[in-house]
């Protein structure tokens, strides 16, 4: 079983990449499960949401303790998330702008931010950097493309379908392993 938290800040969506990340595993064949994480969220606060995929039946309905996959959605998060915990052998996937590799762990970077703006996704928010972020994990978990555009469109079905597929599918092909 792998097990994925994600670490962002309220409003960037990090309740809806665990959603497209659980779906995802579904349409890959697999089992997915989408564990939000709701304390005292809000706007703008440190926010977290887990995932779980496995070939076979998921019996564990808890939060994930020592993931195999940290997602951080912003760089001001990193410290805080590794130190919220991540298995010896786990690997983090960074939303930053430039290079940034997290000592003792395979590091991921993508600038999902200007992807999104770049698509020109927008909400009261800001950007919509989930979108990119879930073509960058889909492609770090070798979920395969056409599985990543299927949950997509399944779930944006038209115009808006195309415009994230677009911004994820860059986000799949130009994420970066950084060497530590």
């Amino acid at each position: 079983m792998l097990e994925l938290r994600i670490n962002g800040f309220g409003g960037q969506g990090s309740v809806t990449l665990a959603h497209l990340l659980a779906q995802a595993a579904l349409e890959n064949g697999e089992q997915g499960q989408a564990l939000p994480f709701f304390g005292v969220e809000r706007r703008g606060a440190p926010v977290r949401a887990a995932v779980r995929m496995s070939p076979t039946a998921i019996h564990a309905h808890s939060q994930c303790d020592l993931p195999d996959y940290v997602v951080v959605m912003s760089e001001k998060l990193v410290q805080a998330a590794v130190a919220e915990g991540i298995c010896e052998s786990g690997t983090v996937i960074i939303n930053a702008p430039a290079a940034m590799a997290v000592k003792d762990y395979p590091t991921w970077q993508v600038d999902a931010e200007a992807i999104a703006r770049e698509a020109d996704l927008f909400s009261a928010d800001g950007p919509n950097i989930n979108i990119p972020l879930f073509g960058a994990v889909c492609r770090v978990l070798n979920i395969p493309q056409n599985i990543m555009a299927q949950t997509i469109m399944n779930k944006w079905p038209g115009e808006n379908g195309a415009r994230n597929l677009g911004a994820a599918g860059k986000a799949y092909n130009i994420v970066v392993k950084i060497d530590g």
